[in-house]
């Protein structure tokens, strides 16, 4: 690295000398940092993506040949086996930081477009490249400008990074070299994306996952509700009680009948001539069919009906 720096300090000087220096380049800025390039050049904060920085053409180099060996430092000649070449000549063209992010950000070597920047979305990635064509573009894509496409060049079209994406806009922001900068362009601008199946889309190193909140408690099972009591059973009826037979008349010969309730004796003593009816009772026809004790009840029932006087006989 110190003949690098060497070999920059050098070409610095030269370009003092020629009054060549990338001057506009070294405007104030807020945040910078500086590396090796061919211009020995600080580059903006803004002019980053995902640590990998856009540098400006430089006079003298327009034409020359880019190497990396990290995807931040970059010379116009390898310094070492580790370098390898990022574009073939034209010093910092659109498709020089192309191939420079693809390498040194996702690792992408058995594949990388050639041929001018509007001609790379005429062929597919091979199957094994780690890359594929989409339309809807997420942080780190390529975003490919057909010749003329909304500003790009008439001839070779253009190719950018892509930095942040704003669906509701319908716009990207992206990243440049040969025109060094940072600027908002229309997602329909695009003939195609470049995406890296690798890349989900979140800006810089990923981040170590979040760890899984702890599962909820279970709630509590409700109570079962208290089950209802059974009504007492119903009391039985006491069972009617039995009439006592009548008592037997008072007279002999009474028209009286006599009243129900428990078997009465036997009637009073025969009356004083023949014929008299005997007291508390009266002729009836039995029924076979009747309880006992039912015929007390017929006969005093027609005895009341008819309420007949009886004739006494002396």
């Amino acid at each position: 690295m110190n003949g690098a720096r060497g070999w920059t300090l050098g070409v610095l000087a030269l370009a003092v000398a020629t009054g060549a220096a990338c001057s506009d380049d070294r405007l104030a800025i807020e945040e910078t940092t500086s590396a090796l390039s061919v211009c020995d050049e600080v580059v903006p904060a803004n002019r980053f993506v995902d640590g990998i920085p856009a540098y400006a053409q430089c006079a003298g180099f327009e034409n020359s040949a880019i190497y990396s060996n990290n995807g931040v430092d970059t010379s116009a000649t390898s310094l070492g086996a580790d370098w390898i070449r990022t574009q073939q000549s034209g010093g910092y063209q659109c498709t020089e930081l192309a191939h420079r992010y693809l390498h040194f950000r996702w690792n992408v070597t058995s594949w990388l477009p050639r041929g001018n920047a509007g001609e790379w979305c005429n062929t597919q990635p091979t199957a094994t490249s780690g890359v594929v064509q989409t339309t809807a573009p997420v942080h780190g894509d390529l975003i490919v400008f057909a010749p003329g496409a909304c500003g790009a060049d008439a001839t070779t079209g253009h190719v950018a990074v892509i930095d942040v994406v704003d669906n509701a806009r319908a716009q990207v922001t992206i990243v440049e070299e040969n025109r060094a900068g940072r600027r908002n362009a229309a997602q329909s601008c695009a003939t195609c994306y470049l995406h890296v199946i690798a890349n989900n889309g979140s800006s810089g190193a990923a981040g170590t996952a979040g760890t899984t909140g702890a599962a909820g408690t279970t709630g509590t099972a409700g109570t079962t509700g208290t089950a209802g009591t059974t009504g007492a059973a119903g009391t039985t009826g006491a069972a009617g009680t039995t009439g006592t037979a009548g008592n037997p008349g008072t007279d002999a010969g009474s028209t009286t009948a006599g009243t129900g309730g428990s078997a009465g004796t036997t009637g009073g003593a025969p009356g004083a001539g023949p014929g008299e009816a005997t007291g508390g009772c009266a002729i009836a026809v039995a029924d076979p069919h009747a309880p006992r004790g039912g015929w007390l009840f017929v006969t005093a029932a027609f005895l009341i009906a008819t309420r007949r006087p009886l004739r006494r006989r002396s």
